[in-house]
């Protein structure tokens, strides 16, 4: 141990001697006259200019004519560059909203229907943002950001500018594409704009939300972190940086979000002063930013920015259930000029799974312009229903010269459905059937749940498929062929019964849950579509005088609300009830059934022959 501290305590020789001839190599006359010349041969050539200059005109008119050469020179580079930095400036602008407290366009949680519980939620964030002393003597710290996600047309924005609002602070939101720009660089620029906008008046009101609206544009996962998607195609940059607001503003605001409590060089004198200068602690920061973003798509967010620490809460803004609706659409109709038909409760039941933003503008856009040109001063529920209407199913666009057969084709298509729906769903309300052409369907019937259901039997499914069937059977019945009503592509009838035999065989309903059930139960699909075609057609002829009633009338009045639609069945069918023990549950119970009963080899479950009902026959058209 000794001699190794001994040989520790000395210095290497070869060492000392290395850094001696490095000094002396310095110290050698030549090299030190070649550093004095490198250090002072400009100041020497500037000395002989001037001296030549003085003492000789040419020499100091050719000098000043170079001088003013490499001067114009330097002005036009230096334009051009601030030409490029007032461009880069200039495309650094996007456009935001600035709702500042006092402003009349700022909203509080009052304009905020629908969601109560959600407004409890955020109520508490906004008390803090408000009055942060107690958090802060208390020790708390603030969240650094709120994302708030949910379907198109749920209320995000409003939401976050109705906290705004609520809690008396500035607001200042920007689209998430608005930091989209040609160049690499610009995006980042448009993000510090941004935040340092919302720092200055958070000073200024105590406190800003900055809002980043479709977030997921410039916060989508960069791929391969911790599982995040990849986004393949050309690079985000694009040429030239084109395409920019991708890694660029996202990179910037995680930095953003990260130092949102370091203190500002306006902070750091005041502690400095507070500490050297007055010998105390200095004050606790007065002001905060609140970052907010919302998107329809959380999946594809880069989970960098999803931690905690960045964006600390993820609150979901879901469809309204019928109390919220109720709310939306009193507040609404109190903000325009209606009449006493005007039923709120109708309204509620025939929008289930609407969002406000929906029922906003049927009520206040849609319903007040049909009125208006209509020549009348008030909303009816008349012009309520047909706002939904164009919701639901496009404009009115009626085919003004359409063949007789054709237009009785669509009648018939159309009552079947109706007609399957009155009996097979008696939970159902049926709201309107019309065989007008809206938005490429020659006729649609709609019907809505008197009881909102999130969790549903299978049974439903299969009804469902029933009353998908009944339009093509019902016209196949009165023209004794087939017509291409429902076997039209995406968005057909046929195309909605494919789709819910493969939910269905999802749902295990042939078998054990598959991810592609249309491949291992395709046998057992055929056979259960042949019988639930057999089925519906007995339904159908059952009632065949309902479904005549309802055609014959459609033929009349083009459209039928649901008021109407139930009275002609009760009238042709002489009762009032909608559930029986009649062949329609008997068979609806043997569809139900029969695949899982052909699966476990039992024997399907027999359906009484319904009694014999003479078929219409299409009576010859009469010659022109």
């Amino acid at each position: 141990m000794a001699a190794e501290s001994s040989s520790l305590g000395q210095t290497n020789p070869n060492k000392t001697r290395k850094s001696e001839t490095i000094v002396s190599r310095r110290n050698q006359p030549l090299r030190r006259i070649w550093r004095f010349i490198r250090a002072t041969w400009i100041w020497f050539t500037i000395l002989f200019i001037i001296i030549a200059a003085l003492s000789d005109r040419e020499f100091l008119n050719a000098v000043l004519l170079i001088g003013q050469t490499v001067g114009q020179l330097l002005l036009l580079l230096s334009f051009a560059i601030l030409q490029f930095a007032a461009i880069f400036w200039f495309m650094a602008r996007s456009k935001t909203v600035v709702i500042k407290p006092e402003d009349p366009k700022s909203l509080t949680f009052d304009d905020y229907k629908g969601q109560p519980q959600l407004l409890k939620l955020v109520r508490q964030w906004i008390t803090l943002l408000s009055d942060r002393t107690k958090f802060q003597d208390m020790g708390g710290r603030f969240v650094t950001g709120i994302l708030l996600y949910g379907s198109p047309g749920t209320g995000k924005t409003y939401l976050a500018k109705a906290m705004a609002g609520e809690a008396g602070v500035a607001f200042i939101s920007i689209e998430g594409s608005g930091f989209r720009a040609m160049f690499f660089g610009v995006d980042v620029l448009k993000m510090i704009a941004l935040i340092r906008k919302a720092r200055k008046m958070a000073r200024e009101y105590g406190a800003c939300i900055a809002y980043i609206d479709e977030i997921d544009s410039v916060g989508q996962s960069r791929g391969g972190v911790m599982g995040g998607q990849t986004t393949m195609g050309m690079g985000r940059g694009g040429f030239g940086g084109m395409g920019g607001g991708g890694t660029g503003a996202l990179t910037r605001l995680l930095y953003e979000m990260d130092g949102v409590d370091e203190k500002t060089r306006g902070e750091k004198f005041q502690a400095w002063y507070y500490k050297k200068i007055l010998k105390k602690d200095p004050p606790q920061r007065d002001w905060n930013v609140l970052f907010m973003g919302s998107t329809n798509r959380p999946d594809v967010l880069d989970p960098a920015l999803t931690r905690p620490g960045r964006f600390d809460r993820s609150i979901e803004v879901s469809f309204p259930d019928r109390t919220g609706r109720r709310a939306i659409v009193e507040y609404y109709l109190s903000r325009i000029k209606s009449d006493d038909s005007v039923d709120v409760e109708a309204i509620v039941a025939d929008t289930p799974g609407y969002t406000p933003a929906q029922i906003m503008a049927a009520i206040t856009k849609d319903a007040v312009r049909m009125a208006i040109f209509d020549n009348r001063n008030t909303v009816s529920q008349r012009d309520i229903d047909l706002a939904f209407a164009e919701q639901a199913s496009g404009l009115e666009n009626p085919i003004e010269e359409l063949d007789p057969q054709q237009r009785e084709q669509i009648a018939y298509h159309e009552a079947g459905h109706a007609v399957s729906i009155y009996y097979l769903f008696p939970d159902r309300r049926l709201v309107r059937a019309t065989i007008i052409r809206r938005s490429g369907a020659l006729g649609h019937v709609r019907s809505v749940e008197n009881i909102e259901k999130y969790a549903r039997l299978l049974n439903e499914y299969v009804r469902q498929i029933m009353v998908s069937m009944a339009g093509d059977i019902s016209a196949k019945i009165w023209f004794k062929e087939p017509w291409t009503g429902a076997a039209g592509g995406m968005g057909s009838d046929y195309d909605h019964v494919r789709n819910l035999l493969f939910r269905l065989g999802e749902y295990g309903y042939f078998g054990p849950p598959v991810d592609n059930p249309m491949t291992l139960y395709q046998e057992d699909m055929k056979r259960f579509w042949k019988d639930a075609e057999a089925k519906t057609e007995r339904l159908l002829r059952e009632h065949w005088a309902e479904v005549d009633a309802i055609a014959k009338a459609l033929l009349e009045q083009d459209d039928l609300p649901g008021q109407d639609i139930v009275r002609i069945i009760k009238e042709v069918s002489g009762s009032n009830s909608r559930q029986s023990e009649e062949a329609e549950q008997v068979v609806l119970d043997a569809v139900s059934q029969k695949a899982v009963a052909e699966k476990a080899g039992e024997p399907p479950a027999q359906v009484p022959e319904p009694a014999p009902i003479p078929v219409p026959v299409l009576e010859p058209q009469a010659a022109d």
